[in-house]
């Protein structure tokens, strides 16, 4: 947090709606507003330019002059931060690509492939929009997909639903939820003929111990700040990647599967 931000972070409790939304715009925009002089600013806030040097020193800055400064400064650490992120986006796409490339994933194809429904199941709305998209890309390929509402109720339905080769995938954040393990744990025990996979974030978690695939996805943290402080918050975009490989490569292995059993061996 640059030195600005925590000023206005501190005093928040002490602004105005205008003021924040003042501050707001200088955030958004500051390194144009780093370059403004006094009058052009106050000209484009369409406020005074007492309102803006009155500001100054409320938040415990000198004057217009370190105002600037300190946009500047925050202008600066928003470029460093840009690249960062872009670097960061970069590592994470490789890194899902040297983790999907020491996969076997022969059997789990063969499973979908069998599979007359494949149903989904996710905990928390980013986590439903991973499944959603899923569920979109195996329509695509031809399978019968099916997305379950978050409800615990729905994973027990599934049990007296699902028929022999049926797929369920967790999608979970941590894989951590005792409901969900205990579902799945009854659901191993009422209908063993249901293949369950789980695709969570990298970390220690039962449910793993009890899917019959598992696979992993990591999440990238990106700071936004607002009037009252700092919040990260955690990007999923390296599971859509994987979720595209996936899938990509179910594609090639059944296309050039069935080219293989077209192959017409007494001519050859």
């Amino acid at each position: 947090m640059t030195d600005l931000k925590r000023r206005v972070w501190e005093k928040s409790g002490e602004l105005s709606t205008s003021e924040k939304e003042i501050f707001r715009f200088l955030f958004s925009n500051s390194k144009l507003c780093s370059h403004l002089s006094l009058a052009k600013l106050a000209a484009k806030l369409y406020v005074s330019e007492s309102s803006i040097f009155r500001l100054c020193k409320k938040i415990g800055l000198s004057g217009y002059s370190e105002l600037r400064f300190e946009l500047s400064d925050l202008a600066h650490e928003r470029k460093i931060n840009t690249v960062d992120i872009a670097t960061e986006v970069e590592n994470a796409s490789q890194e899902v690509l040297n983790y999907y490339n020491t996969l076997d994933l022969e059997k789990l194809f063969l499973d979908i492939e069998h599979a007359n429904t494949i149903y989904l199941y996710s905990t928390g709305w980013s986590k439903e929009l991973i499944a959603r998209y899923l569920l979109r890309e195996l329509f695509i390929i031809g399978k019968n997909a099916v997305m379950l509402p978050s409800a615990i109720s729905e994973l027990k339905m599934v049990s007296k639903r699902a028929t022999e080769g049926d797929m369920l995938f967790i999608i979970s954040y941590s894989g951590d939820n005792v409901q969900i393990r205990d579902e799945i744990s009854k659901i191993q025990l009422i209908n063993n003929k249901i293949i369950t996979v789980s695709f969570t974030t990298l970390r220690p978690a039962e449910l793993v111990s009890l899917v019959d695939y598992s696979f992993f996805f990591r999440t990238l943290k990106f700071e936004k700040f607002w009037v009252e402080g700092d919040a990260a918050i955690d990007s999923l975009s390296p599971a859509y990647t994987f979720v595209d490989l996936l899938i990509a490569k179910y594609y090639q292995w059944e296309k050039s599967k069935g080219e293989l059993d077209n192959v017409d061996y007494d001519k050859e």
